[in-house]
């Protein structure tokens, strides 16, 4: 779909967020980083409100310069210098500075004002305007310049345990998703060193390199940081799938076994079956009394990995699906063909409308950008990406790891069978 030809409807179902979010998410999801948006108020505005959904404290650490057309034909510097005055007698544990569109168009060198100023602490200057990408885009390019700053020792003496790569709370559910893989990892045998891009210090950040493996989890995200590391300090890295679903769990422990074999795995995949045996016999009466759960179409639409791991594991293991649509990416290397039915662009808001428009016993697992779209008598959704605003999330609940397909499962069965329930009681008034 030509992205220039997208209408007013188009655009309401198409929310992605820019690399300016995505950047400051990342700097955002640092524990002491200061963040300061050079750009104008509505984007500092549009930015924080995406990553206050989760980090309720993210406007006493960043600010904006807001730029206005005075910046735009003079420059921004003394609108910096200003922003930067509370961090030269208060420096942060690390300082970044975010440029937006209309700032990159100034020209100014951000990073030598930022230094002229006086601030003592490490900085990062990037810049992330949204014409530059996604949200993807902007995380992608802050990560690799926070390792630019802030990596120094790059050949330890030892090296021992795992790095998760590419994890963000700014994710739907991300920050309880980080907390189970943890959980996951350590009982199989794993140390964790770090979630990188999900509450880590600055400080933290020169240790990553002591890890004996990085594990990417949303290869969108995390990727370019493991490919820099592994470039930069000979670490190897891995990007299976992400582990939505007990099977899907499985494979992925497996995965990372095959490099790295853990102390306790036997215990680790004793559990997974245990979990299995009893989750079957649970769901197997309900199959009983309300047959199998099945859709008749399903369209999920959510960030990369996010969209492909779910997929794999509805297909696989939590229902019957006679059409499949993915409105995402497929990375070179995956076998998406085999999962999806159809794959549909990321900006292809015409034909995820007619798949809506279309749906009977149908499944949307997406965003409320698609939800306004859908006919609840017709179709389940389940909010699986942002942005989100017809759903409240306060469960410490993840959608990965083995809680997080009891999670899933759950979500599925019970707005399956609410479903049904409704419709035989409006067959009975008619």
């Amino acid at each position: 779909m030509d992205e220039g030809n997208l209408s007013f409807d188009d655009m309401s179902m198409w929310m992605e967020s820019c690399a300016l979010t995505g950047a400051a998410a990342f700097f955002a999801g640092m524990k002491g980083c200061a963040v300061i948006v050079n750009g104008p108020l509505w984007c500092y505005l549009f930015t924080q409100r995406h990553i206050e959904q989760t980090q309720s404290d993210i406007s006493h650490r960043m600010q904006c310069t807001q730029l206005d057309n005075d910046a735009i034909v003079f420059g921004a510097e003394a609108y910096l210098r200003e922003a930067l005055q509370p961090y030269i007698a208060h420096p942060p544990a690390l300082l970044a500075v975010i440029s937006g569109s209309s700032a990159s168009l100034i020209g100014d060198d951000v990073g030598a004002i930022v230094r002229a100023a006086g601030v003592t602490c490490p900085i990062v200057s990037l810049d992330s305007g949204g014409l530059i990408g996604s949200f993807a885009d902007g995380w992608r390019r802050a990560s690799c310049a926070a390792l630019e700053v802030l990596l120094r020792a790059t050949e330890p003496s030892v090296r021992r345990g795992v790095n998760l790569i590419g994890m963000t709370s700014s994710y739907y559910n991300g920050e309880n998703d980080a907390r189970e893989l943890v959980c996951l990892l350590t009982r199989a045998g794993y140390e964790v060193r770090h979630v990188f891009g999900c509450g880590m210090r600055p400080e933290d950040v020169d240790s990553l390199a002591q890890a004996e493996l990085n594990i990417v989890v949303h290869d969108e995200l995390g990727l370019a940081a493991a490919e820099y590391l592994e470039e930069r300090c000979g670490m190897p890295y891995i990007a299976p799938l992400p582990p939505y679903g007990r099977a899907g769990t499985r494979r992925w422990l497996e995965e990372i076994c095959a490099v790295l074999p853990p102390p306790q795995m036997a215990a680790a995949m004793a559990e997974i079956h245990a979990a299995e045996r009893r989750d079957f016999l649970r769901i197997n009466d309900l199959k009983n009394t309300w047959g199998e759960l099945c859709f008749d179409t399903v369209l999920i639409r959510a960030p990369r990995t996010t969209a492909w791991g779910m997929a794999q594991a509805l297909r696989t293991e939590w229902a019957d699906v006679r059409h499949l649509a993915v409105a995402a990416v497929l990375r070179a290397d995956e076998a998406g063909a085999a999962i999806a039915d159809e794959r549909l662009a990321e900006t292809d808001t015409a034909r995820a409308q007619e798949l809506l428009a279309a749906m009977e016993h149908g499944l949307l697992m997406g965003s409320s950008s698609e939800s306004v779209y859908a006919d609840p008598r017709r179709m389940l959704y389940l909010p699986v990406a942002y942005p989100i605003v017809d759903r409240l999330l306060l469960s410490d609940l993840p959608f990965m790891g083995l809680r997080g397909a009891r999670c899933m499962e759950d979500a599925l069965w019970n707005g399956s069978v609410l479903r049904r329930e409704l419709s035989v009681r409006a067959w009975k008034n008619q």
